[in-house]
């Protein structure tokens, strides 16, 4: 079964159980943005914030190996396993033919471009990519070399392509924020972390604009956790990336476990685990995964 046949199963399978769970949820709650402001900084960021801030997401991407290093290791090849432990989450959100699925995610440091391809099981060399901000999808022997069919209006794989890329470069990318702001600190089992707001254009919630609140271990500077916004999904949801398993690879430190939880203090079940098993740098991959499509293109919304 093609992964666009399985995406639309999914898709109705979600509509079906998004409505049961919406009827139970208040309606005011669709028609609010979240904000994950600390309140230190909710009636505005100070120059002190700002810099010390900036300061301490620097050093945090400094500790994960540095900008320079990370945009030389390209392309990059991450095999992965993921797995949703939950029923509901699977009939909401799943965007996988099986569970826990086997795959691999080519990308380009600091790109949204990308593709993932289905590696073991009945669904073996099936993917679905994202060339710039459009869609598409195929089926080949190895994922890799076969024509695609675009599907600009597939939102399922527009919004997972480019989120399951970001959140494995976030380390390197968030960087890229011009909204930054020291958040204080907090003590998490019996370490301190340091809280930094990042956001772009303005700190105050946006319509399209995603929030971030990290945690940045203060002893080894990384990135522990990663409380997010999901504008994409809807303005009230809210999420928090565990990475855990730190190893060094070629002087870059990766997270070989990213666990989608409720929060750092009360992470309760997973909506789902990413587990990390090989990260290729520098592979021998075509200009044509990336762009099977030269000259489309289209807006992010």
């Amino acid at each position: 079964m093609s992964i666009e046949k399985v995406l639309m199963q999914h898709t109705f399978s979600r509509l079906s159980a998004f409505a049961a769970v919406a009827a139970m949820m208040l309606s005011t709650a669709y028609c609010s943005l979240a904000d994950i402001r600390p309140d230190s900084i909710k009636t505005g960021i100070t120059e002190d914030q700002f810099t010390r801030g900036r300061e301490i997401l620097n050093r945090a991407v400094e500790a994960h190996g540095g900008l320079d290093r990370w945009n030389k290791a390209g392309p990059v090849v991450v095999e992965f396993s993921d797995e949703w432990p939950g029923f509901l989450n699977r009939a909401l959100f799943m965007p996988w033919p099986e569970n826990p699925v086997d795959a691999a995610l080519y990308l380009l440091p600091g790109q949204d471009n990308s593709r993932i391809v289905i590696r073991k099981g009945e669904s073996r060399g099936e993917f679905m990519g994202l060339q710039n901000w459009v869609p598409y999808s195929g089926e080949s022997e190895d994922g890799l070399t076969a024509d695609v069919e675009l599907e600009p209006d597939n939102d399922d794989i527009k919004f997972w392509v480019p989120t399951l890329n970001y959140f494995l470069q976030l380390p390197f990318r968030i960087g890229e924020a011009d909204v930054v702001a020291y958040a204080g600190e907090r003590e998490l089992d019996g370490r301190v972390f340091q809280l930094v707001f990042v956001s772009w254009n303005r700190a105050e919630p946006q319509d399209m604009v995603d929030q971030y609140l990290l945690w940045i271990e203060k002893k080894t500077g990384y990135i522990e956790f990663a409380t997010y916004t999901v504008r994409d999904m809807g303005g009230f949801v809210t999420g928090t990336m565990h990475y855990s398993d730190f190893e060094s690879q070629d002087g870059l430190v990766i997270a070989r476990s990213q666990a989608v939880v409720d929060s750092p203090e009360e992470p309760g079940e997973p909506l789902h685990r990413l587990s990390i098993q090989k990260i290729h740098f520098n592979a021998d991959v075509s200009d044509q995964v990336f762009i099977p499509a030269p000259g489309e293109s289209a807006q992010k919304h």
